[in-house]
């Protein structure tokens, strides 16, 4: 009963404007009706993702996308195998406290991961839509990869179907799939502490281009240690998992600085 229910909530916009489209104009009405629908349903799934589910919550519309993203993936990630563990949802539980989010915000956002789990959910649009915002904000896209990656391992290994799950989140947001196979490497090489992230990744990391200035870099990377250094939580009395994870950022960033550092023949 649950299925057929799924089904039409997801189709209720293109079945109510298809009729309406042919009671009004026949054939042609139901055809642009259609069109309409779909458009409909497919802004209400997103609406519960990167939409009006974060009214109050105080972030700007690309923060949306990239919080909304961030969760829905995780749901789908930890569901992937058919059930989500406890290493997995103390790796989310992780990852929701470094997001810039107050608590009703939290709450949201679990309310995102768990619409995340369901089949239906609207995986692929979304991460569309954060592939636009990567253009403009390539860091926040390395840094929504890198979470999709934490959850994924929680476990200690990679069954075959959250792999497939983490080559189409890839593919979705347009990194190259050799990217991901260089993470996973690197991972079963020696784990994340130790992984030197690929160059692509490492651009990204910073915020610059490839044909960036060897200064244009340097600027970056100060940037963002100094934003990202652990010092400047403490002053603000930060929380020990946020200062933790700053620490892991400002690694992961003189990681990506070294690499690319070394790839240009620097000293």
């Amino acid at each position: 009963m649950q299925q057929p229910y799924r089904v039409i909530r997801r189709w209720a916009g293109r079945i109510l404007a298809t009729l309406g489209g042919w009671f009004i104009a026949g054939w042609g009405g139901a055809a642009v009706g259609l069109a309409l629908g779909a458009a409909l349903d497919l802004w209400r799934r997103l609406a519960q993702a990167v939409g009006p589910v974060w009214s109050g919550c105080g972030l700007a519309p690309r923060q949306r996308i990239f919080v909304g993203a961030t969760m829905l993936a995780m749901g789908r990630l930890a569901k992937a195998d058919g059930r989500v563990s406890e290493a997995e949802i103390a790796a989310a539980r992780g990852v929701l406290h470094e997001l810039p989010l107050d608590e009703r915000g939290r709450r949201r956002a679990i309310t995102v991961f768990t619409r995340g789990k369901a089949p239906d959910a609207p995986l692929g649009p979304v991460l569309v839509l954060m592939r636009a915002v990567g253009r403009s904000q390539p860091q926040a896209l390395a840094q929504l990869l890198a979470y999709q990656l934490r959850v994924a391992l929680a476990d200690g290994g990679l069954v075959p179907s959250r792999e497939r799950l983490l080559r189409r989140i890839w593919v979705y947001v347009g990194v190259s799939r050799a990217d991901l196979d260089a993470r996973l490497a690197a991972q079963r090489r020696g784990g994340q502490g130790g992984a030197r992230p690929t160059l692509e990744h490492a651009y990204r990391l910073l915020g610059v281009s490839r044909d960036a200035t060897a200064e244009e870099v340097r600027k970056a990377y100060r940037r963002a240690i100094s934003a990202s250094h652990p010092d400047r939580l403490i002053a603000r009395g930060g929380s020990q998992a946020e200062l933790d994870a700053a620490s892991e950022r400002t690694r992961q960033l003189r990681a990506a600085y070294e690499a690319i550092r070394e790839a240009r023949g620097g000293p």
